[in-house]
């Protein structure tokens, strides 16, 4: 549960070995690098050239995978000795590409050529289908000299209604067949009268249907014709793609090895580019976890000629190590919600366990219920073991927390009847809504307290004295809030108002005078030149609206964690409505009503509960002492291709 300790190695060697060093123990090997050209000061030492003779190959491998739905693995030494230190020439990997894309490209253009021509013919099919009980040569209709040919459909109801009509025209209507509501139909006219009657039919609306040239025969003839085409195209298809199937499987073998080179082998061009190198040498620097140098160590040592060395993180002034939180299982999933606010740096406290506990315990608190945290919980377990998705883990373990909760307030799907609370219920009497809040602003101000102790332990990592001792979050303000809240536990116990005498020095003046003259106080301890600001003035005025502004975060804060204790009494009260309205409705309407409130009440309130859980988190706890200005740790892998 902290953040792992890195190490700034550098490393270097022989520039005819840097190929041997990279595959063999910087790709895949947890190690992120850092461009050398940038942070080493060494005369002469120059970047790599640029080498992209595997990147366009890699991108027409890529698609060339989704065929052969090839898995990128990670190679072993052994491996990598015997693919990929040996001399590789492109142009035989270029070859062996082309020749595969030239067949599917082969493959797939006589395939849409045979499917259009699968679709051509049953589209002849379904244009002659309402003809076939006719023994005509279709062919003779298209040529007639002096009569025109029209077939299609038109709605039944309105050829009816409009029919009498055509008895006053030169036309001969041959009804064909009926489907539905639609009635196919022919008609045959003198060319004289065509534009006449085609706008009469028109009206009724008739939709005329194009048949195809290739209707040479009758139209049972033609589609038993149409039929066996299609059947040899769907062979040719199926043939074709069993071929290409064959094609591609005997290349199968050979395209994984060749893909893993080329991916190994532009890793290593991209890690290059970030390496420089002098006449003879060649120079990388980067990170690595503590946990994996030692390891490091013992097989750059196998190699001749290679140097390594480290430095700790304190020791580098002109690069940050990356972050790579190391959380258990529980606290896992909640590092989803600290990476939305900002990763932590290497000197900070990781917050993800203080988060976790905390985010639970609210939403606990906020949502008891024994049922609906059960369904939270498990909804939350399927997201996580199905979907993987983090915000299922933090669903489990607040869906939990609601059901602990929901047996404190005695409280299952809304109705406060079946269990016996084992403290209270939020609504039984005036004096439990009274206790609710105030159990929700002691939880607050316990919190604050405890945010106040992590950024003072945030500030020794940092070595930030100054924030240590005079901040309002750090030492000043722990002697001042932390004096205040345990006058009022005083105050509660005993009835005692205990603020006066020297009991007002250590909690109120001398934190006061800290925060008035932070500054000065904080150049005395750095030995800075000047104690004092030159605008002493302007710095008074604003020293003492700073101590207003901390008295006032401090009973802003306090209070608003109050909302803690008000979403439990909404939470409550909604659960009533939800069952008063039961008991007016009673059977099957009662039922679909708690069903639907219950619902609601899941969805929509466990929402927002969980959002104020998060600004809780964000805005009164972290604003106290988390930065997160970190940056992830992205070590190099072919994985990520």
């Amino acid at each position: 549960m902290a953040i792992e300790q890195m190490k700034y190695i550098r490393i270097m060697g022989p520039i005819n070995k840097i190929d041997e060093v990279v595959l063999k123990h910087v790709i895949n090997r947890n190690v992120q690098l850092e461009p050398a050209y940038k942070h080493l000061k060494v005369p002469g030492l120059i970047p790599f050239e640029e080498d992209n003779s595997f990147g366009n190959l890699l991108k027409r491998m890529k698609v060339l995978n989704e065929n052969f739905q090839v898995k990128i693995e990670e190679y072993d030494k052994e491996t990598i000795e015997k693919e990929l230190l040996e001399p590789v020439d492109a142009l035989d990997i270029e070859s062996f590409v082309k020749g595969i894309e030239d067949r599917l490209s082969n493959f797939r253009k006589e395939s849409e050529a045979d499917k259009a021509d699968i679709r051509e013919r049953e589209q002849i099919i379904k244009q002659i289908l309402p003809l076939s009980s006719l023994n005509i040569n279709m062919d003779e209709l298209f040529h007639l000299s002096f009569i025109k040919f029209r077939f299609g459909m038109a709605p039944k109801d309105l050829y009816n209604r409009q029919k009498k009509y055509l008895d006053e025209l030169d036309v001969v209507v041959v009804p064909v067949s009926e489907d539905g509501n639609n009635i196919w139909l022919s008609y045959f006219m003198p060319a004289s009268a065509a534009q006449v009657v085609d706008n009469v039919f028109a009206t009724m609306g008739f939709t005329r249907v194009r048949i195809s040239d290739d209707v040479k025969s009758t139209p049972k003839i033609t589609i038993d014709r149409m039929k066996s085409e299609i059947a040899q195209l769907q062979e040719k298809l199926k043939q074709a793609g069993e071929n290409m199937e064959k094609y591609l499987e005997e290349r199968r073998e050979e395209f994984i090895r060749l893909f893993h080179k080329v991916i190994y082998l532009n890793k290593l061009n991209e890690v290059k580019r970030l390496c420089s190198h002098s006449h003879e040498t060649f120079f990388m620097i980067g990170w690595i976890p503590c946990a994996d140098y030692d390891r490091l160590t013992k097989e750059i040592a196998a190699i001749d000629q290679i140097v390594i060395g480290c430095e700790d993180p304190d020791c580098v002034i002109n690069a940050t190590p990356p972050t790579v939180m190391k959380n258990n299982r529980f606290f896992k999933p909640f590092e989803s919600l600290v990476t939305m606010y900002g990763l932590p740096s290497a000197n900070e406290i990781d917050p993800t366990p203080l988060l976790s506990i905390t985010f639970v315990l609210m939403f606990g608190f906020m949502f008891g219920d024994v049922g609906q945290g059960a369904i939270i919980a498990i909804l939350g377990l399927v997201l996580y073991k199905i979907k993987k998705m983090p915000l299922g883990g933090v669903m489990v373990y607040a869906g939990i927390s609601s059901t602990i909760f929901g047996f404190v307030y005695g409280s299952v799907f809304g109705n406060e009847e079946i269990l016996s609370p084992v403290w209270m219920s939020p609504l039984h009497s005036k004096s439990n809504i009274n206790i609710i809040l105030y159990v929700s602003v002691g939880y607050g101000a316990f919190i604050i307290i405890i945010t106040m102790i992590a950024n003072m332990i945030n500030c020794i990592k940092m070595r930030k004295w100054g924030k240590l001792l005079f901040d309002k979050n750090g030492l000043a303000g722990l002697l001042f809030y932390g004096g205040l809240v345990a006058v009022v536990l005083i105050y509660i116990k005993t009835g005692r108002f205990i603020l006066s005498g020297l009991i007002l020095i250590p909690v109120v003046i001398i934190p006061a005078l800290m925060i008035l003259f932070k500054e000065p106080l904080e150049n005395l301890i750095l030995r800075k030149d000047h104690i004092m600001p030159n605008e002493k003035g302007i710095y008074f005025v604003e020293s003492g609206f700073d101590i207003f502004e901390t008295l006032l975060s401090f009973f802003s804060s306090t209070v608003s964690f109050a909302r803690v204790g008000a979403f439990a009494l909404n939470h409550a009260g909604l659960s009533l409505a939800v069952w008063t309205l039961y008991g007016m409705m009673r059977g099957a309407g009662g039922i679909l009503t708690v069903i639907i409130g219950n619902v609601i009440t899941i969805g929509l309130e466990g929402l927002i509960v969980g959002i104020q859980c998060m600004r809780l988190e964000f805005y009164e706890m972290f604003g106290r002492y988390y930065i997160g200005e970190g940056h992830e740790f992205r070590p190099i892998r072919v994985l990520d291709e």
